[in-house]
């Protein structure tokens, strides 16, 4: 005689149908946001090398569009974080490029201009990502993402913040040199972007090294908030995900009355 235990696993091994990758695009959110991320980082520096993009439009103006976009598909449903992501990125998309025509004089200050609205963009969606992933109370694929996608975020609102620095102050960073064969398409921050990464992962090749105090005190600060990140996140979604098995494992229970 067959064991139920042995034909229980067998039924539910039978109706277990994983859910396609492809499925969180329809009804997922941040997974947009974190394709977007993934996909500027490895696509990117192919882009300049390759000269798809002309000089005039950097990679950084592609990543807020697309940001841009997601951040649209993700928050439609609310009027007002729909309106303040649109304003936001697309401001700081035109005074990107349009500091790139304006004499050097006014140019600096105009592409400074912009990176401080790419950084409160950024912002602007870590806060809205991280109030949602961390007050839900079930964890599925589309949380994992949006946390993927906050990590990448601070990331790169640290990447405005050292560009806008070397900007300000071109002896903040230690630079060994400029590459052998610069691709301009990718604009100004790119080095910052990669500085960012490698900060925040704590990796710290030590091509790039900050020279001013300032710069280091943003170091330290990126590098603590993304081991801290991760480890409140962790223990966050670990937590809510026992939670929730244990609140489907939980028998449900009828009152009767007397």
């Amino acid at each position: 005689m067959t064991d139920p235990r042995l034909q229980s696993e067998s039924s539910n091994a039978k109706s277990f149908k994983p859910m396609g990758f492809l499925r969180l695009y329809i009804g997922g959110r941040y997974i947009w946001i974190m394709s977007g991320l993934f996909l500027m980082l490895i696509i990117g520096p192919l882009v300049g090398r390759f000269e798809i993009v002309s000089s005039h439009i950097y990679i950084g103006d592609l990543v807020i569009g697309l940001l841009l976009v997601a951040a649209a598909r993700a928050f439609t449903a609310d009027r007002t974080h729909f309106t303040i992501c649109l304003w936001l990125g697309s401001i700081a998309i035109v005074a990107g490029i349009a500091g790139r025509y304006l004499p050097a004089g006014a140019q600096s200050t105009m592409v400074t201009i912009a990176l401080v609205l790419d950084t409160l963009f950024l912002l602007y969606l870590i806060l809205l990502i991280c109030a949602d992933v961390f007050s839900t109370l079930d964890v599925d694929a589309d949380t994992i993402c949006g946390s993927i996608s906050v990590y990448l975020l601070i990331s790169g609102v640290f990447a405005s913040i050292y560009t806008i620095l070397v900007t300000l102050d071109a002896s903040a960073f230690l630079i060994p040199g400029p590459p052998a064969d610069p691709d301009y398409s990718l604009g100004p921050d790119r080095l910052m972007t990669y500085f960012s990464l490698i900060t925040i992962t704590t990796v710290g090749y030590g091509d790039v090294t900050p020279q001013s105090e300032f710069a280091r005190s943003l170091s330290n600060l990126e590098a603590l908030i993304g081991q801290v990140f991760l480890t409140v996140l962790v223990a966050r979604l670990v937590g809510r995900q026992l939670s929730g098995v244990g609140r489907r494992s939980q028998p449900v229970t009828e009152e009767t009355g007397d």
